[in-house]
């Protein structure tokens, strides 16, 4: 026969057991994307963190860079998606061959290198067939800054991270900030 003192007792250890139970589940936040496979969003994210690193801030990556860059292909320009899936493509392609791994899995160092190389258009060119290597660094270089520095509301700029950064007033209303002279 169970006694109330120790009944009580079981109920509560469960009770509290089980509040703790969703704690104990791994959160790994799944993005899905409208526009990008898992593999080029990965690619880009990559891209976008050497452009914007995380320091005391977050970087480019974590701040959602690629969601607003798939947010502003979807909605705005998807005349761009051919362009940005050639040239993640086009840096797959080279990065298989010239190093054995895809971007992502280079070392930062090479990473950056990489896209210095990029940027002054002096990777291999039979690689870069569909849409000049320059052309793609560009595009990317100012997307990922829009999506960083632009207002959250956008897709980018997440928690404000920039705003934050260059200790600006947020949320930003247009016409409405005023300063004390």
């Amino acid at each position: 026969m169970i006694n109330r003192r120790h009944f009580i007792k079981q109920v509560a250890a469960g009770s509290v057991s089980l509040l703790l139970l969703p704690g104990c589940a791994q959160k790994t936040e799944k993005i899905s994307y409208r526009v990008f496979t898992p593999e080029e969003a990965d690619c880009l994210g990559c891209i976008s963190e050497q452009f914007i690193p995380a320091d005391d801030y977050a970087g480019a990556k974590e701040a959602g860079c690629v969601n607003y860059i798939d947010k502003l292909l979807f909605q705005r320009f998807p005349e761009l998606t051919e362009s940005y899936k050639n040239g993640l493509q086009s840096l797959e392609n080279y990065c298989r061959e010239t190093h054995g791994k895809i971007f992502s899995q280079l070392a930062s160092d090479a990473q950056k290198s990489l896209l210095a190389q990029m940027e002054k258009g002096e990777l291999i060119e039979s690689f870069w067939d569909k849409i000049p290597q320059r052309n793609f660094f560009s595009l990317v270089l100012r997307h990922t800054m829009q999506g960083y520095y632009g207002s959250p509301i956008h897709g980018g700029n997440k928690n404000f991270v920039s705003y934050r950064m260059m200790r600006l007033d947020f949320p930003l209303l247009i016409g409405q900030n005023r300063y004390e002279k």
